[in-house]
């Protein structure tokens, strides 16, 4: 099994390219207009949450910010930046960007999300916000992240965790947001708590002593006070407007006719200013601006390919001292940009023109930059010649790397929905990365469409190589479904129909064996699985892969009953992670949630909360439903220890519902048992059945038979017997025990030692409320040394509570020189059942037994027990015992305590155990003895 497993180390896997000029401010200009009101004004922006700029192109809110942030690094500020694009809007690369910008700015931040998006396991952004806000909260000093143009993000999801990361960074973290429109953030808790500085293009218009700088600047000669004044109110400052009017006056014989027809409309910039400043440029630097205006980035290498000629660095340095809106991206001055405002003015320009000298020099640029292994943006200008077969075949080449190495689905299905259908079915390698996108994205129903497509076409086709793809993701496909048997066999036919394939694919479908054999208990041939896939996944340095076999492994441990080795094999596991990709990932979540159910178990509260913590953003993004299911598990659990019961039942219903929609039957199936053994916990009985009914586990009518529960579970069955035995007539035990005697027998027949373990304990409860103390007693002893071996804690005590009073029972009848044997549970796990019970520890009864003594006493352990638990009749159980004084029957008794007769009959079950009786006449001489009534 693997989710984009390749590491970024992999030879044959390169790792995703970060255009670096995104990451740092555009280079300012040597002849710069100082404007000290919106500096001071920006400065005060440090001290706040948020520095919201919004305004219209061409204001300058980009220049402003270089400015600013070249003065704050002067005052210690770090600053990251990023300047956003389009492709931004697949939050796997938004993410990875923002992680570089921050990494950039600070070598310690933003290492982790780096690792986890550069292997392209995306399962959660939750989770990579919740990273890089670990990694902030150890900033030491000022730290400011810039997002320019932040306009380009048009998905919901990120405006949202935008919004989630900024309301919860540490107060010496602050964010600055450029957008040409108003920011798609909640803003008004950040304004009412003064944490928020709002500018807008009011603010970064120029003043009318500014305009006159700035005019003198560009058009290299001052203006008289009433010229400047007829730009500055025809433009309201507007920056943009004020340069393409100062670079025509440069070029105009008249000034004066010049101002008086000069509007300052949006039209007029774009069209009439425009024409003047592109007319009076010499034809080839006019035809290099409109040639090169459909590029969204350029180099001068870059556009003497595509425009065939050898001065474009001449040509570029002569746009840059005409003022022309060129921006440079990096510090060598290798990469350029236009302004957009004057970029999108060229692009109509440009279109005004024959269409294909354009489509030639895109299709040039795709070449370029597809030599260049600048993947995304070959494909980009593909489409933008609209060359479709062209951009079919790149699509092909690169889909599988795309999501199967970098997890980048989003970009994918946005390019398939620009293809004709008939291109991408002509390409089956387009499809196998389709596919795989829709297995790890959990759209199953689509997933299985595609994959039965690629399966006609193998048919057809002859080609190996695809053939072998496509088993492999059918493979994952069984396993994400949860269809063990079928995983199990076709990953088994996989390994020995391609016994020479890539050392990748070979280690992930060797971990869908694994999987596979865990849940249908074949362990040795499990192990030898993980075998296989370690040494694979170890020759491509796959980390995400080792992550599997690791977690794997903690199934294969919990599976057979040994939670011991499951912690080993959890934290070695996690020791691996965290130091590759990082604890909070998608690997290192996988191992936290396993771990969490075992730390529960092993009544490490505090430990099983701490890795729920970590892996809890993941919970509904695993492709195996056993860490979806130990984390709603686990949650609930420690809700229900907590006293939150209406929480716990929430989150197991949450989970359920999960089940449901991705139609995953062995998820809601397991969840649901848990709501029916929460209402068990809690001495709801009737709740209890009536749900258990409804969920198909329980049969009506009086013997309540266990109802075959499809793919069936160890956790589902024992709360079918609980139910079964809750809904039995007092000292009517015996109708359950073969029920049990059945389990046990299965139990033993799979090696499911802990499963066995927790069978004997139901059966010495069974025992007991049979009125068979001293045999219970000897059962229970029994269970709980192989519970201990197991490493079993809370699941003996969250159980039946006459359980802890038997336990009781035994550690009593233990004298101090009691020497353990085979068969009798440790006196130090006796103790740690009753700690974790709550119970507090008593003395044992002091003098060793002798060795013709022992059967003696324990027959005698039986009789004490009873004595002991009459002190501990709860205040319900008391007022069912003055009922029965009075002769009510069970309907009469459930009708005068708003019960269920299934209530009273389960509080009759503990009432005849503690009193150690067998009926009703017995309880009542006793409690008179007792002096109960």
């Amino acid at each position: 099994m693997a989710r984009s497993n390749r590491s970024s180390g992999a030879a044959t896997a390169p790792a995703a390219v970060l255009v670096e000029s995104r990451l740092a401010p555009p280079q300012l200009s040597a002849v710069l207009l100082a404007r000290p009101g919106l500096s001071a004004l920006l400065h005060t922006g440090l001290g706040k949450r948020l520095l919201s700029v919004t305004a219209p192109a061409g204001y300058g809110k980009t220049t402003a910010l270089a400015q600013f942030v070249a003065q704050a690094g002067q005052l210690g500020v770090m600053a990251a930046w990023l300047s956003l694009e389009e492709e931004d809007n697949d939050p796997l690369i938004f993410f990875r960007y923002l992680a570089a910008a921050l990494h950039h700015a600070d070598a310690r931040l933003g290492r982790s999300v780096l690792a986890q998006t550069a292997g392209g396991s995306l399962a959660s952004t939750d989770a990579i916000v919740a990273s890089l806000l670990s990694d902030l909260g150890g900033v030491d000093g000022r730290l400011l992240l810039v997002l320019d143009d932040f306009h380009v993000l048009r998905h919901e999801g990120l405006h949202r965790q935008v919004e989630w990361l900024v309301a919860h960074l540490p107060p010496n973290i602050g964010v600055a947001i450029a957008s040409r429109t108003r920011l798609p953030l909640s803003l008004s808790s950040w304004r009412v708590r003064n944490q928020l500085l709002e500018l807008d293009a009011a603010h970064f218009g120029l003043g009318f002593d500014e305009a006159a700088d700035f005019v003198g600047l560009v058009s290299g000669a001052p203006l008289d006070r009433a010229q400047v004044e007829t730009l500055h109110s025809r433009t309201e400052g507007w920056i943009a407007g004020l340069q393409l009017a100062s670079l025509a006056l440069r070029e105009s014989g008249d000034r004066g006719a010049f101002l008086r027809d000069f509007s300052g409309t949006d039209r007029d910039i774009t069209d009439y200013l425009g024409e003047h400043v592109l007319d009076s440029l010499q034809p080839g630097l006019r035809d290099f601006l409109l040639d090169t205006a459909g590029l969204e980035r350029f180099s001068a290498e870059l556009c003497d390919e595509v425009l065939s000629r050898s001065d474009s660095r001449a040509m570029l340095a002569e746009v840059q001292a005409r003022n022309l809106f060129l921006s440079g991206l990096d510090r060598s001055r290798t990469w350029f940009r236009y302004h957009h405002l004057f970029a999108d003015y060229l692009r109509g320009r440009s279109r005004e023109r024959p269409a294909e000298g354009n489509r030639i020099i895109s299709l040039r640029a795709s070449a370029w930059f597809q030599r260049h292994g600048l993947l995304r943006e070959a494909i980009r200008y593909a489409f933008d010649g609209q060359d479709l077969e062209r951009a079919a075949d790149l699509v092909a080449a690169f889909s599988a790397e795309l999501v199967q190495h970098r997890g980048e689905h989003a970009t994918l299905l946005g390019w398939l929905a620009r293809l004709p259908q008939q291109l991408v079915h002509a390409r089956p390698k387009i499809r196998v990365g389709h596919a795989w996108s829709l297995v790890l994205t959990r759209r199953y129903p689509e997933a299985e469409y595609e994959l039965r497509a690629l399966e006609h076409a193998c048919q057809d086709s002859g080609d190996d190589e695809l053939r072998s793809m496509v088993d492999m993701i059918r493979c994952v496909y069984w396993a994400h479904v949860g269809e063990p048997l079928q995983a199990k066999a076709s990953s088994e036919l996989w390994l020995k129909s391609w016994p020479r394939a890539d050392a990748f694919c070979t280690g992930v479908v060797a971990n869908v064996l694994a999987s596979g054999c865990c849940v249908t208990d074949a362990f040795d041939e499990g192990e030898q699985a993980l075998a296989i896939a370690r040494r694979s996944f170890g020759e491509t340095q796959a980390d995400y892969g080792l992550a599997w076999v690791a977690a794997l492994g903690v199934m294969l441990a919990m599976r057979r009953g040994d939670y011991h080795e499951a912690m080993a094999r959890a934290r070695s596991g996690m020791a691996v992670v965290e130091r590759s990709l990082g604890l909070a990932s998608y690997a290192g979540s996988m191992l936290a949630l396993l771990a969490a159910e075992v730390c529960y178990e092993q009544d490490d509260l505090a430990a099983a909360q701490a890795f729920l913590d970590v892996g809890l953003p993941y919970i509904d993004d695993h492709g195996l439903i056993e860490m979806t299911t130990a984390g709603y598990l686990t949650r609930a659990r420690l809700l229900r220890l907590r006293g939150e019961m209406a929480q716990a039942d929430g989150c197991l219903l949450e989970g359920e519902s999960l089940g449901h929609r991705l139609k995953l039957p062995r998820l809601a199936l397991m969840l649901s048992a848990e709501r029916c053994a929460l209402r068990l916990q809690a001495g709801s009985i009737e709740e209890a059945q009536k749900l258990a009914r409804s969920y198909g586990l329980l049969g009506y009518g009086a013997g309540m038979q266990v109802q075959a529960a499809p793919n069936e579970e160890d956790s589902v069955h024992l709360v079918q017997l609980r139910l079964r035995m809750a809904a039995a007539e007092p000292g009517g035990g015996g109708a359950v025990s073969g029920a049990l005697n059945d389990a046990l027998r299965r139990a033993l027949r799979d090696h499911h030692r802990a499963q066995v373990a927790r069978l004997q304990v139901l059966k010495a409860v069974n025992q007991q409320r049979a009125q068979e103390g001293a045999q219970a007693l000897r059962t229970l002893d029994e269970a709980l040394d192989h519970a201990a071996c197991c490493g079993l804690l809370r699941s003996v005590v969250d159980g039946d509570p006459v359980v802890l009073d038997m336990i009781e029972a035994i550690r009593a009848n233990r004298g101090e020189r009691h020497v353990e044997g085979r068969g009798q549970a440790p006196d130090a796990y006796l103790e740690r059942l009753l700690s974790a019970g709550g119970r507090r520890l008593q003395p044992s009864l002091s003098g060793a037994p002798g060795a013709g003594a022992e059967s003696a006493q324990v027959e005698r352990s039986g009789e004490r027990l009873g004595e002991r638990l009459t002190e501990r009749l709860t205040e319900r159980e008391l007022r069912i015992l003055r009922l029965l004084k009075s002769g009510l029957g069970n309907r009469e008794l459930a009708q005068s305590l708003f019960v269920s007769e299934a209530t009273v009959k389960w509080h009759l079950h503990n009432i005849f155990a503690k009193l150690g009786v067998k009926n009703r006449t017995s309880a009542l001489a006793r409690a008179q003895q007792k002096s109960l009534l």
